[in-house]
């Protein structure tokens, strides 16, 4: 990098020497007349000393998008952009009316990881070669959920033969023809919403639907009808842990239509899998803590079809009557145990606090 503050920078060139090095981290922000920032295991910090300037920007900016300034000139703008062997979802928008700019950008490997690559046990893999019925892959914002669920594509890619359709927004791993026939859509170029994306699918003969967010009814509709009509359905949702997913898709519907939406969700959910990023001991790298529920010889449906019951799914994990489901707590437990992370991160992610403190106290 020249320290020559009239030079203007290469910022592509800046961005793929930042993710050949050993520095783990998944977002990039670039901020007019500010420094870069990098978010890392233990949060956001500056990558070097100099401020970028607009002139900067610009190349990079038009690379990503030709059109980028006639286009956030009313609502910011998604995109992805390929450097390499990486895809960065770029989000560029306007700030302090309009007088500076700043692109947000995720990175993802141009392939999709193995299942093994993921963090998850091997064995999540038998929610795979399910043929039919849902499975929900849920937890915060940048908890690798999309990174799963290619995961789970590719898998079902490299072993079945079949018809994969992926509504998404935006399009984020771009999956190649293997054993099966590929159409990823993206909203809102290729279809209107992740609803009608859905409901058009229906008439593409799928064998499998990824829809990438259940955010209203109309998307919950479509996918529990997909599941019970005889597809393999992975949808995500954003919640705490994985009973609250089942729940959120519940919530969806009108308090008359709880019943029977509830029936038809326990006779095709295959599996829930919740999950977080937290940063390694050191700090130096992200790992996964996961929570899963499988609905195995449809064990955890009597406690679906009636709502005062559903609280008990939890216990069910903790009881490990079928050796796959899993508590939370108890893997970030052995994580903690076995120091891969700090007590301090468990407690931080964990939604029943108090029940961990003690489990942690108890090992001491």
């Amino acid at each position: 990098m020249s320290n020559n503050p009239f030079r203007t920078r290469d910022l592509q060139q800046e961005i793929l020497s930042l993710m050949k090095a050993r520095q783990a981290f998944s977002d990039i922000h670039i901020e007019q007349n500010e420094i870069i920032m990098i978010k890392t295991p233990r949060g956001w910090i500056p990558v070097g000393e100099r401020a970028v300037t607009i002139a900067d920007m610009r190349p990079l900016l038009t690379a990503i998008d030709d059109d980028w300034e006639d286009k956030i000139v009313d609502k910011a703008l998604d995109c992805p952009h390929v450097l390499e062997d990486w895809r960065l979802r770029c989000n560029i928008y306007r700030m302090e009316r309009g007088n500076r700019v700043a692109v947000s950008m995720r990175r993802f490997p141009l392939q999709p990881l193995t299942l093994e690559q993921t963090g998850l046990p091997v064995y999540v893999r038998t929610m795979m070669e399910a043929t039919k019925g849902i499975i929900l892959i849920t937890g915060p914002t940048g908890a690798g959920k999309t990174t799963t669920i290619a995961a789970m594509l590719d898998y079902i890619n490299t072993t079945r033969q079949g018809h994969i359709v992926t509504i998404e927004e935006p399009i984020e791993y771009e999956l190649r023809r293997k054993q099966s026939i590929i159409s990823q859509k993206e909203v809102p170029t290729d279809t209107a919403s992740f609803s009608s994306g859905l409901r058009e699918a229906l008439r593409q003969k799928p064998d499998v639907l990824m829809v990438g967010e259940i955010r209203d009814f109309d998307t919950a509709d479509t996918v529990l009808h997909a599941g019970e009509s005889g597809h393999l359905v992975l949808a995500t949702l954003h919640t705490s842990s994985a009973v609250r997913a089942i729940t959120k898709l519940l919530s969806f519907f009108p308090q008359d239509q709880r019943n029977q939406r509830a029936a038809t969700l326990a006779d095709s959910l295959v599996g829930v899998i919740f999950q977080s990023l937290l940063p390694s001991e050191d700090g130096e790298n992200h790992v996964m803590a996961s929570e899963m529920v499988f609905n195995t010889y449809q064990q955890i449906s009597p406690y679906m079809l009636d709502a005062s019951k559903m609280h008990l799914i939890a216990e069910f994990m903790k009881r490990k009557e079928d050796n796959m489901s899993r508590n939370l707590n108890e893997v970030l437990l052995q994580l903690a145990t076995k120091k891969s992370i700090s007590a301090r991160d468990a407690l931080r992610v964990a939604y029943n606090r108090l029940e961990l403190h003690d489990m942690l106290n108890s090992k001491r």
